[in-house]
């Protein structure tokens, strides 16, 4: 938070009664509600020139005045605080000072929103999806499974919808927020591709080997800022990418399944294949970024191998686990080995025991840390919530795995019903949170905003002139006053 920020909290704190009206402030300017970022300033100068407590000594209310113009234009010039202000009034702009306050902000809420609604009719499309093809696989219906994948594709429409309402949400985002002159030169000077040159001058005073490791700090800086440039590109068309190869594959396996190619099972995986190759140029790129920020911060004569080294199996370990897995799997199905199906879904265990290998490590890491009681208790906590979390998700997991392997092993001894229960605990508790935080989204926020206008408004002192005692009117001797 900015010290306009905390000024203009400060003094909603100080008012009186917080307000809902959303259009105060804009009285307060002189503008209307869709005045321009140009308008508002404008008038915010020529009413601060005319309200300012040095041309206006001896008015006592030019200082509240002053004040008041402030506050409008502090709330209005930030885009962020604007959309609450106009959303829920001056309480909206006090609520987002504090802790969540970024809920407040229409264009958060709206997006969170419908991202929670969109992953629970993902998660409906996928429940039907799961029971159709148990039921296909099990034997109770004879659908082709085009049919049986009917769902699944419904929710890849889903995804590229969200996709592309997100392009256009960052659009328009992006387009209401107002541009800084000074970024756009900076921008002009960085160079091409979002690449910055090395055109700092060396200080003549510096001495050669400080002259030479500064200039390395900098083509190291540059180097970096180039990287991340290029990994946000890839990130900008990456989902869509992914999404296409997911559809493709989806294709491919349903063409396999209902016998219209013979292709082998790693032909199928293609796809999924080239997806992962994607993915490994981003982790790669975001590798080299993360690599050069490590030298570029490394003292002089400090080696960075062995960092470097730790960050990159940190970066690539999961892809190498999905990247061999496909490759058990689809060697399995060709017939290319003859290991059990427990033995083909290794990969899947090695997570587990990473995961309770830094859990182990973990109460250790965290004894050694400095402080107080209270903040070994609050660590201590950190500890059993992480356990507790890892023992629940390893239990859904791989006793999902185990059912899975036991399946394709003995066919004949566990439903595929069965096997997927897991998987429908999962997609109904997603569903239903996924739901109630959509609706929170869209009704809750609006209801506790109105609840705190409410506590203001009972919290704020009477406006009604009390009389003090001394000067108030008996009631016997009124009565005598009447009498005479």
């Amino acid at each position: 938070m900015t010290q306009g920020d905390d000024a203009s909290e400060r003094t909603l704190n100080n008012e009186s009664r917080v307000s809902t009206d959303t259009v105060g402030l804009y009285t307060a300017l002189g503008v209307d509600r869709d005045a321009t970022p140009d308008e508002l300033k404008r008038a915010y100068r020529r009413l601060a020139l005319q309200y300012h407590p040095d041309r206006n000594l001896g008015r006592s209310h030019s200082s509240s005045d002053f004040v008041r113009i402030q506050l409008a234009y502090d709330v209005l010039s930030d885009a962020r605080r604007r959309r609450i202000y106009n959303r829920y009034g001056e309480i909206g702009v006090q609520m987002a000072g504090r802790m969540g306050g970024d809920l407040l902000d229409p264009l958060v809420s709206s997006v969170l929103s419908t991202l929670a609604l969109a992953s629970a009719c993902i998660a409906v499309l996928l429940i039907v999806f799961f029971a159709l093809l148990a039921r296909r696989v099990d034997g109770s219906v004879e659908w082709p499974f085009v049919v049986v994948f009917a769902p699944l594709w419904a929710a890849d429409l889903v995804v590229g919808g969200v996709l592309v309402w997100a392009r256009i949400k960052g659009t328009l985002f992006e387009s209401s927020e107002p541009s800084d002159s000074d970024d756009e030169d900076e921008d002009d000077e960085a160079g091409v591709d979002g690449c910055a040159t090395d055109a700092t001058p060396l200080l003549s005073g510096q001495s050669a080997p400080r002259q030479r490791r500064a200039s390395r700090r900098r083509r190291l800086r540059n180097a970096r800022e180039c990287a991340e440039a290029q990994v946000a590109k890839v990130a900008t068309a990456a989902p869509a990418m992914y999404l296409l190869l997911v559809v493709a594959f989806q294709v491919a396996l349903v063409l396999r399944l209902d016998n219209h190619v013979t292709w082998p099972a790693l032909l199928v995986a293609t796809p999924w294949l080239v997806l992962e190759a994607i993915h490994f140029v981003q982790l790669t790129l975001q590798l080299t970024a993360g690599a050069l920020y490590i030298r570029e911060q490394a003292a002089h004569g400090e080696r960075t191998f062995k960092r470097i080294l730790v960050l990159a199996g940190n970066t690539f370990w999961w892809l190498a686990i999905r990247v061999s897995l496909v490759f058990l799997v689809t060697a399995k199905f060709d017939e290319r080995i003859v290991w059990s199906w427990p033995f083909v879904f290794a990969p899947t265990y090695l997570p587990c025991v990473w995961w309770a290998i830094a859990l182990c490590l973990l109460p250790q890491q965290l004894r050694s840390m400095n402080g107080d009681s209270e903040m070994r208790q609050n660590a201590a906590m950190i500890v059993r919530t992480c356990i507790f979390a890892f023992s629940v998700v390893a239990s859904i997991v791989y006793s999902f795995v185990a059912l899975l392997a036991w399946r394709l092993s003995q066919p004949w001894a566990v439903r595929l019903a069965l096997v997927f229960i897991p998987v429908f605990v999962v997609l109904v508790l997603a569903c239903c949170c996924c739901s109630c935080f959509s609706l929170c989204m869209a009704c809750g926020i609006d209801a506790t905003v109105e609840i705190m206008a409410e506590r203001e408004h009972q919290a704020a002192p009477s406006s009604t002139n009390v009389v003090p005692p001394a000067r108030r009117i008996d009631r016997s001797y009124a009565s005598l006053e009447s009498t005479n």
